[in-house]
């Protein structure tokens, strides 16, 4: 395992696996904190090329947008997620790219009129038909069916109730005669909400990687939540 991001902070979710030869890549997010923005721009750790598929958890920018930098950099296998995921993150993808267009165009106009470089390039850090070339590698996949990824290994998304389409994904590794189980949660959400269903509880894994976004908090109940 190797965690490229949303390790020690919380947007840029990226969690690279290897197993039996193969290379899975859990999110893709886009960096969004003021002090991290620059990681954004740096190289991937990873040649793009050589990762063989990109599971999403769910269609947050923080975990999907940096899909479009990663696939014009190389990449080439299948992204796989909800179809309910897959139908948002290529709204959000769209809306992103237009963002990043036109807050490259208006640094580039005052970095000329006031005659000084920027921190970061004037240019886009993806465009929008970089966003577009994503839509054709998206596989949709139903929650509880698993998807074979090769060399023995394959993944199974199961509704972790935090948006419509998020999921945990549990992958499995078959390797010298033995099963691995590892769990990645996403972001969960709260049980007893209208709409999203209630977060997938599992009773074993070999290994658990888990948000702790609000990790140190106590929230209150959802009858309190009401009352407010």
């Amino acid at each position: 395992m190797q965690f490229l991001g949303a390790a020690q902070n919380v947007t840029g979710s990226r969690h690279l696996l290897e197993a039996n030869g193969i290379k899975i890549l859990v999110d893709c997010g886009l960096y969004q904190e003021r002090d991290f923005k620059a990681r954004n721009w740096e190289p991937f750790v990873v040649p793009p090329d050589s990762i063989d598929a990109v599971l999403l958890t769910h269609a947050h920018l923080d975990h999907c947008g940096l899909l479009p930098k990663l696939v014009r950099e190389g990449f080439k296998g299948r992204i796989y997620c909800t179809a309910a995921t897959s139908e948002i993150v290529q709204i959000i993808l769209l809306d992103s790219a237009k963002i990043q267009e036109e807050d490259a165009e208006y640094k580039r106009k005052r970095h000329k009129r006031e005659g000084r470089k920027g921190r970061y390039p004037d240019v886009p850090l993806y465009t929008t038909a970089d966003a577009e070339a994503c839509f054709p590698l998206f596989s949709r996949v139903k929650y509880r069916k698993s998807v074979d990824l090769g060399n023995d290994v394959e993944a199974t998304f199961y509704d972790a109730g935090h948006v419509l389409g998020s999921s945990i994904i549990r992958v499995k590794v078959r390797q010298g005669g033995q099963e691995r189980i590892i769990l990645f949660s996403g972001d969960i959400g709260r049980p007893d909400r209208p709409i999203v269903c209630d977060p997938t509880v599992f009773d074993a894994a070999d290994y658990v990687f888990i948000e702790s976004t609000y990790g140190d908090r106590v929230h209150q109940g959802p009858e309190d939540t009401k009352k407010e």
